[in-house]
């Protein structure tokens, strides 16, 4: 998904851009590899990814964008097809069935690539290389530095398949060689998404190989395949979660086996985990993951709990991570990016890599158009044309997907003793809250990759005052009116939403107990609910932000339970 992006997005009338793809369809593993759900905030990618998004559902072949779960289903047979036809439609050359098997380089630029195609070997001279096959296969045999976990350190391999009801009772197959279970516990991590049609998708865990070894890799098919005919007798004979597949059969396997990691570049800079949980912010931000870490335990079969599932706000992702250290015409997106494993297991997903590759494209454009390597690239200005195709770098336009498990209650500044307090939305999802003290000084902090600064005094006169109502009104995005009010008579801090400007007041929920009645609280609106600052009857000055789900249903299952995806989804018709 990434390289198709990087294509359409580097594509201009003046230049040829040429795609190489190892399968016989475009996308990866959002088709090769049998995926079939995009995971990410698929409503805010690019212009591109939108253009696939619609035309797949123009004709129902996927389902429609629910924020708050955590896989976007569709029919992988008809996105390879329109990614085919979009890049087709852009004048992008296509070579199918065709890897690279040898590159050369010279101080820092990729002079040659040679490759292995269905009719020989061919050489091409690029002037720009992008790397979006995961394995990092240019930067492997032209020296730059990669990352290789091995065999049980990798993210593990999945193999999809597909089940259709027969509607009637199938005899069931065990051939041998092919394991035997008795009981759920025993069966590898399995996920099921059923449909009406009778089509059942299974996900089943391989583990134990290594994806970026040949050997390791062809053992890994065969075993998972040995594997999947023992969980396929299970399911017909055993059932999962109470329900017998017993009129279930096979109808299809996944080209290649699915794979979450093989190798990353060491990069002109190595996202971390710690920067990831901050929402870290990039002045050469190309890119923002919206996906939670997701780190599948490596040398486990069982599901025992998908690893580590713990949710992230929103953050940027830098174009010095797609860099090779010494690179000058090279970039990498995708899975293949400079990470840590933590932090990689967050931005390998989809629509994630389909922003990572857009940029990329962008990147190699501007460089091609104005004669210059990637040590020159104008950064602004390629932000600007990232931004120009639909794919906003401000943080704050983010937050929507999985919103109901975004959600802060901290202390903003301890012993504050605010008699006033008035709080502002900022860019890339920060906040400043102003606050007068008992003595009539005017302080101020702002909030900043999920941290508070010290306070400071504000510089010049103080010239607001206190709210004269005992509670403040606000307008949200989505149409909502937001009411906010300290409760004499519990000391509560409460909200109220109305979707008819007031008429009515549906959905009412205490959001803190114990606060300074006396203080009128400020709020302000963000993209999924609002953010409130308040004065505590200790005298700390607080800070609570959520979305609108937390006023109307209260606060959801924990993201850490809610996350470790359900094994046994029924999708909407």
């Amino acid at each position: 998904m990434a390289g198709v992006m990087a294509a359409l997005a580097a594509k201009a009338p003046g230049n040829r851009v040429l795609l190489v793809e190892p399968s016989n369809v475009l996308g990866g593993q959002g088709t090769a590899g049998g995926v079939a759900g995009f995971c990410g905030d698929t409503a805010r990618v690019n212009r591109y990814f939108a253009e696939l998004v619609a035309r797949l559902a123009q004709h129902g072949l996927i389902e429609p964008y629910r924020p708050n779960e955590d896989r976007r289903a569709y029919d992988l047979e008809w996105c390879a097809f329109f990614l085919q036809e979009m890049v087709v439609a852009r004048g992008i050359d296509v070579l199918l069935h065709t890897r690279v098997i040898g590159a050369r380089a010279e101080a820092g630029t990729v002079r040659e690539l040679t490759l292995a195609t269905a009719g020989g070997v061919l050489t091409v001279a690029p002037r720009f290389v992008i790397d979006a096959s995961g394995l990092c296969i240019v930067p492997l045999l032209t020296g730059f530095p990669v990352a290789h976990e091995g065999a049980h350190r990798q993210l593990p391999m999945s193999l999809y398949f597909t089940l259709w009801d027969t509607g009637r009772p199938v005899t069931p197959i065990l051939p041998p060689g092919c394991p035997r279970w008795r009981h759920e516990g025993e069966i590898p991590m399995t996920s099921l998404h059923r449909f009406p049609s009778g089509k059942v998708e299974v996900k089943m865990k391989v583990v134990g190989f290594d994806a970026a070894d040949g050997f390791s890799r062809s053992a890994a098919e065969i075993f998972a395949r040995r594997q999947m005919h023992g969980l396929i007798y299970f399911l017909q004979t055993v059932g999962f979660r109470g329900r017998k597949l017993d009129t279930h059969v096979l109808a299809s396997v996944s080209r290649g086996i699915g794979v979450r990691e093989e190798r990353r570049i060491i990069g002109e800079h190595v996202l971390t985990e710690a920067e990831a949980r901050r929402a870290v912010i990039f002045p050469d931000a190309v890119a923002v993951n919206t996906y939670h870490i997701d780190f599948h335990w490596p040398d486990r079969m069982e599901r025992a709990g998908t690893g580590v599932t713990d949710m992230l706000d929103p953050h940027h992702l830098p174009l010095r991570m797609m860099i090779p250290k010494g690179a000058r015409n090279l970039l990498v997106p995708g899975r293949g990016a400079s990470g840590d494993q933590k932090a990689m297991s967050a931005f390998r997903v989809m629509a994630v890599v389909a922003q990572m590759g857009c940029a990329a494209g962008h990147a190699a454009r501007q460089c091609l158009e104005s004669g210059t390597d990637l040590a020159g690239l104008d950064v602004p200005r390629l932000q600007a044309a990232i931004e120009a195709d639909g794919q906003s770098l401000n943080l704050s336009d983010y937050g929507d997907y999985l919103r109901q498990d975004h959600f802060t209650h901290e202390v903003a500044v301890p012993a504050a003793g605010a008699v006033a307090v008035r709080l502002t939305a900022e860019r890339d999802a920060c906040f400043q809250v102003d606050w007068r003290d008992a003595a009539g000084a005017g302080w101020t902090a702002g909030r900043r990759e999920l941290a508070w600064s010290r306070p400071q005094p504000a510089g010049g006169a103080v010239r607001w005052a206190p709210g004269a109502e005992p509670e403040v009104r606000i307008a949200l995005p989505e149409g909502a009116l937001a009411r906010v009010w300290c409760d004499a008579d519990t000391g509560g801090l409460w909200a109220a939403l109305s979707a008819d400007a007031g008429a009515t007041w549906p959905h009412q929920r205490e959001l803190a107990a114990g606060v300074n009645v006396a203080v009128t609280p400020a709020a302000v609106p963000t993209r999924t609910g609002l953010a409130v600052a308040y004065a505590a009857a200790a005298g700390d000055l607080w800070f609570w932000h959520g979305s609108i789900e937390r006023i109307i249903s209260g606060p959801p299952v924990p993201s850490a339970v809610r996350l470790d995806a359900p094994p046994d989804h029924v999708a909407a018709s």
